[in-house]
């Protein structure tokens, strides 16, 4: 098969690999999936340009993906954490899917209780284990064993399936955020900070699930006019090197009258944000941190702030399969989800190169990889 294999920062190299070989790390069967479509994630260009700690090397990056299985699969639900009642090893070869990225031990706390998300010696699929910037990619066992593979609907295409696993990771953050207060979540006001695709699927579904009034923070004039476009009642576009936290603060204060708002959502991995998040932040509500923040960013907190003013700091990382079938049955509906909007590029695998730069140069929203 032909793969983009990840080999150091700044070096992808297009060549063939064995299709038959195994993605590593794994034990039993594996099962082959026949790539679709996969959609290329700014975590792939950060890799891409600067490397990182859980990325083993040589490896075929890329996460986000709609398959074909090419061989039906035989494995028992066996572990302990998973609901068998809401999972039904419905496959055979030909079906289209959707993967959870995630390679869980299952011999951990977290795995047995079904979090495997936070697995203690968490694999995952494009950055530990070959994933899907190739023709074919194998599903390690223990991801089978988790329900891992789920099944299309006819009703979303292979490209706006690629966004599925996003949009799962973004629902366990609202997951999270509902555990800590329904009170917050009705009062329905919403700063997203990053105008991203991550930032926009969060928005779609505050509008969606909430009809939450939302203030949409970033600095690109395109992405802003496709949040307003997908329902934001503001946005707030920055000039790079002009403004600062202070200044957006006061704006979305201004916008609030003065109170601030109830949840915050922190969308991009610029640590001014949290700045911002801290210094709009009513009393009661919410900073959910979403991205992953560059290494050793400082914030500062101030404990009594928190504790006087009642105020929950949260985070959310990943999805487990369970979330990801939500999510399908929340983008088949197509109603308040429309993950068609999110996607503006399309590239072959030779183009992983020029896929990777217009992710890098946020020139529009997702790049999806639709021909291998």
């Amino acid at each position: 098969m032909r793969a983009a294999v990840f080999y150091s920062p700044n070096n992808i190299s297009i060549e063939e690999r064995n299709s038959a070989s195994s993605s590593g790390n794994n034990e039993g069967k594996e099962i082959l999936v026949r790539m679709n479509a996969c959609a290329v994630c700014g975590y792939d260009v950060n890799v891409y340009r600067n490397g990182h700690t859980k990325v083993r090397a040589p490896v075929v990056l890329g996460h986000e993906i709609c398959g074909e299985l090419m061989e039906s699969p035989n494995i028992p639900i066996s572990h302990t954490g998973l609901n068998e009642n809401a999972y039904k090893l419905d496959l055979v070869e030909g079906t289209r899917v959707v993967l959870s990225p995630v390679v869980p031990c299952l011999n951990c706390m977290y795995c047995d209780s079904g979090q495997y998300n936070l697995c203690t010696h968490l694999g995952e699929i494009g950055s530990s284990i070959d994933g899907g910037f190739a023709e074919f990619v194998r599903i390690p066992n223990n991801t089978l064993k988790i329900g891992g593979l789920i099944p299309l609907p006819n009703s979303l295409t292979n490209e706006e399936s690629t966004l599925i696993e996003p949009l799962a990771c973004c629902l366990n953050g609202f997951k999270r955020i509902n555990s800590f207060s329904n009170d917050v979540v009705e009062r329905k006001t919403f700063v997203i900070l990053g105008d991203g695709p991550i930032g926009l699927i969060h928005l779609q579904l505050a509008k969606y699930l909430y009809g939450a009034r939302t203030i949409v923070v970033g600095r690109v004039k395109h992405r802003l006019q496709s949040a307003k476009n997908m329902g934001a009642d503001f946005v707030i576009e920055l000039e790079e090197n002009k403004d600062s936290p202070t200044s957006v603060i006061k704006e979305v204060l201004d916008l609030t009258d003065g109170k601030g708002t109830s949840v915050s959502i922190i969308a991009t991995p610029n640590p001014d944000a949290f700045e911002v998040a801290a210094g709009i932040a009513s009393k009661n509500s919410i900073i959910n941190i979403f991205a992953g923040m560059p290494r050793h960013p400082s914030f500062q907190l101030d404990p009594n702030w928190v504790h006087y003013n009642q105020i929950a700091l949260i985070g959310s990382f990943s999805a487990t399969p369970k979330l990801i079938r939500e999510s399908i049955e929340l983008a088949a509906e197509k109603r308040g989800i429309n993950l068609s909007t999110i996607i503006t590029h399309r590239c072959k695998l030779d183009e992983i190169y020029k896929a990777l730069e217009i992710t890098e140069e946020l020139l529009g929203l997702r790049v999806v990889i639709n021909s291998f």
